[in-house]
């Protein structure tokens, strides 16, 4: 277009003929653009062109008016028309060309998100342009038909009616800042039109990785399908075969299947990627979402905490509901096939002569039992999934923010207070039966309490104990959570990182560099296991065992370890020159004895890893309150390469650990309302007693054996039990000698008298009766005396609170 200085500066009809030109072709220049954003922007340019035209023309026509210099009565009267009735006609155009520009964003956002065909579209395309050469043509030939004088006698003559303006404020300075706003109004509609362009790509990206997502689970339910039928198929296809099933040759086929029965961990991904995708959307818009005369209807929307807040409440429990259905399924399946493993490496040990035919149906039971809960688990996910693509078909749509008739992503919230007014009547029952219960649970815990101050502190600890110790009827599934030590490479779980860190410093010893590493960690934390297991995968038949009062062979020659721990590692070095062994010495505290003592054994010990750690692996397992005790005493902490610290386990693995010795039980967890109880059940179970053993693998272990109870034969029930502290029992003389037995973990009347002299006759053999009286301290029939298993972590964290040890984890 010309600039607008050259068309003031035409004469009047030669001005009306350009201007009119300009209007005709503005429309033509609009529909130039390729795609909805280009139509938008070249919209845009064209009217805030228009508006600067139209400004220019009705300011030069106000500048005149207003001036001193003297015009023609045909000029004053067109600069008079200019101002007070043209640029109501002009403002009158623009908003017309706002408003198409409003409904053709309007619905290209609708076409973005599948709302409208392209048919539609294309027909408003079409008769917006009709509309607006229409409105074109009307305002080309306003002036005309303004100034035309017909000499009737009801129409005022020009004279008289700019008699009649000139009473009148001149309009114009209002109509310059309406063009002005106009301008402004189709600039924001612009800049809407790409934010929810943007963010309707956003909320489509949304909706794909949903679906991604439940695919995927979809597809692990597809795997574990074949999977149950591979096994099926392993064991018939060995069972007919020769008409006699080796145990063996099933076993390692089903380990390599189990091997290939992975949950992967996509969950963590996608809510990554949701995160991401929900940070691109904007947080604060004015959104316009209607016209009405001269403004724009506007509200503020935060569009990011609208969309997660929908997010949160109706579409993520639902994808957490079926990746946890999914993963509890895939694990489901692992444990199936372990549980039959199990059964197979049993039978082949009592049956090496193969005189016994194994009845596969009997073997095959738990995936069988899988196989039942795998096809409820299915349909189960499948109505989740179901519900998910209803709700983000229903309402991840951005345009359906322009629908004022239903709420944008609404929040349950409003729902719920909606059906709490047709409902409050029921609503309000329920509240008084909930103040009820809560005033019975007060009463309760008000009698509790007085019951509470009138128990003595040794009934108190006899409560303690009775309460994590496991009663008779249950030995049986107990037992199964309970073993200590190495259990098997199939109750194996977790540790990865732990494992990935000394699998490093192996590969550096065998580079030439030292090798030390100690075990540490609380009791029942699985030290012992970690050992074995480092010793069976990467020593495998290099590995010698150090236990005092043990016999060592080592290349075909024995020796007796008595508790010289020196005499016990000078035999292994002159018998393992060339062998690069690892020396595993588990329970570091046990070694020592009244003509030994623990410190010479370290000493021993000090000199061995100095001189030869470059030949010999050493591991050494040894409590928190001992290391801390020794740094003090030989700075042990620079004695090892690395500490590797057992007391935390994670609850995904502590989760796994117990579905796999579950599942070795062949019983069926029951719940309250002695019904199967469902993955998430179970998963709710194991994170509660998870997080009330802090962690620890045996103490959450040992809790989960408590909580269980038998029905019968093939089930039992979970019951959550009161949860007791131990009470504050100790004085200085208590602590003594609790110090001493923890320090050393087993001991004797002969050597707790060799090591604290006459007092102990005069005063710790007391004690030490009323310990074992209460329980606290338990005695095995072998003689040796210790603090009572189950109350151990207990004793030891009061002994810290104290300021008496340092029981948990030593830091350097």
């Amino acid at each position: 277009m010309e600039k607008t200085q050259g068309l003031i500066q035409l004469s009047i009809p030669e001005q009306q003929g350009a201007l009119e030109a300009r209007v005709t072709g503005a429309v033509v220049d609009a529909w130039s653009g390729s795609s909805p954003g280009e139509q938008l922007e070249q919209m845009a340019t064209v009217v805030a062109s228009l508006c600067e035209t139209f400004g220019e023309v009705g300011e030069s026509a106000y500048e005149r008016l207003t001036g001193e210099e003297a015009w023609t009565e045909e000029q004053n009267f067109h600069y008079y028309l200019i101002n007070y009735e043209w640029a109501g006609e002009a403002k009158a155009f623009l908003l017309l060309w706002r408003d198409v520009f409003f409904e053709l964003q309007k619905s290209y956002l609708l076409l973005a998100d599948n709302l409208v065909g392209e048919a539609s579209v294309k027909r408003l395309e079409e008769q917006s342009k009709v509309a607006l050469q229409s409105a074109a043509e009307s305002l080309n030939g306003f002036i005309a038909r303004a100034s035309r004088d017909n000499g009737k006698r009801w129409q005022p003559s020009r004279r008289n009616r700019m008699d009649n303006w000139q009473l009148q404020n001149n309009p114009w300075p209002v109509y310059r800042e309406q063009f002005s706003a106009i301008t402004g109004q189709v600039a924001h509609l612009l800049k809407q039109y790409r934010e929810m362009a943007s963010a309707i790509e956003v909320f489509q990206n949304i909706y794909r990785e949903v679906e991604h997502l439940a695919a995927a689970c979809r597809a692990d339910f597809l795997d574990v399908h074949a999977k149950v039928d591979q096994t099926t198929a392993i064991s018939t296809e060995e069972d007919s075969s020769d008409g006699q099933a080796r145990p063996g040759k099933i076993s390692a086929q089903l380990e390599v299947l189990s091997g290939k029965v992975q949950a992967i961990p996509r969950l963590q991904a996608f809510t990554t990627v949701l995160e991401e995708l929900l940070n691109a959307l904007p947080e604060k818009m004015q959104l316009a979402l209607s016209t009405r005369g001269g403004l724009l209807e506007t509200t503020s929307l935060n569009l990011k905490k609208r969309c997660l807040q929908w997010l949160e409440s109706e579409v993520l429990p639902l994808i957490y509901e079926a990746w946890e259905l999914t993963e509890n399924t895939v694990n489901g399946l692992k444990v199936a096939l372990s549980n039959i493993r199990n059964r197979l490496i049993l039978l082949s040990a009592e049956n090496k002569d193969g005189d016994e035919k194994l009845e596969m149906a009997d073997l095959l039971q738990p995936i069988e039992a899988f196989r039942k809960n795998l096809i409820a688990s299915e349909e189960r996910l499948s109505g989740l999934i179901n519900t998910l693509e209803h709700r983000l078909e229903g309402n991840i749509k951005l345009s359906t923010v322009y629908d004022t008739s239903r709420v944008f992503l609404p929040v349950p919230l409003q729902s719920t207070l909606s059906r709490f007014r047709l409902r409050r009547y029921k609503w309000l029952e329920r509240l008084q039966r909930w103040f009820s219960t809560q005033a019975k649970a007060v009463r309760k815990i008000r009698k509790a309490a007085e019951q509470e101050e009138t128990l003595s502190i040794s009934e108190k600890v006899v409560r303690y104990i009775q309460s994590r110790t496991g009663s008779r009827d249950n030995s049986h599934y107990a037992a199964i959570f309970q073993a200590k030590g190495y259990a098997g490479e199939s109750f194996w779980v977790g540790r990865e990182d732990e494992m990935k860190h000394i699998e490093s410093i192996i590969g550096n010893w065998e580079k030439g560099f030292r090798g030390a590493v100690a075990i540490t960690g609380k009791r029942f934390s699985g030290k012992t296991f970690f050992g074995e297991m480092v010793a069976n995968r990467f020593f495998p038949e290099k590995t010698i065992r150090l236990y005092p009062g043990s016999a060592i062979q080592v290349q075909g020659r024995k020796m007796e370890a008595e508790y010289n721990l020196e005499e016990a590692l000078e035999f292994v070095r002159k018998n393992t020159l060339n062998e690069r062994p690892l020396l595993w010495i588990d329970d570091l505290e046990l070694w020592w004895s009244p003509a030994i003592p623990l410190n010479q054994n370290v000493r021993a010990l000090r000199q061995y890893i100095d001189a030869y750690s470059g030949s010999i692996f050493f591991l050494v397992s040894l409590s928190n309150g001992l290391l801390s005790h020794l740094q003090k005493l030989h700075q042990v902490g620079s004695l090892f390469q690395a500490e590797i610290n057992m007391d935390f386990m994670p609850a995904n693995a502590v989760r796994e650990a117990i579905l796999i010795r579950h599942g070795a039980t062949h019983i069926t967890l029951l719940n309250e309302q002695l019904q199967e109880a469902s993955p998430q059940q179970f998963n709710r179970l194991a994170g509660r007693v998870h997080r009330a053993a802090n962690g620890n693998i045996g103490e959450t272990l040992l809790r989960w054996a408590l909580s269980v109870h038998k029905v019968d034969e093939n089930s039992a029930f979970m019951l959550t039990l009161p949860e007791y502290a131990l009470p504050d029992f100790l004085n200085p003389d208590i602590a003594v000698l609790l110090c001493a037995i923890l320090m050393q973990k087993r001991t004797n009347e002969y050597q707790l008298r060799k090591l604290m002299g006459p007092p102990f006759s005069e005063k710790y053999i007391n004690i030490l009766r009323r310990l074992l009286s209460v329980g606290l301290l338990s005695r095995h029939p072998n003689g040796w005396l210790e603090v009572n298993e189950v109350a151990a972590n207990a004793v030891g964290s009061l002994l810290e609170r104290k300021d008496y040890i340092q029981y948990e984890r030593w830091k350097q």
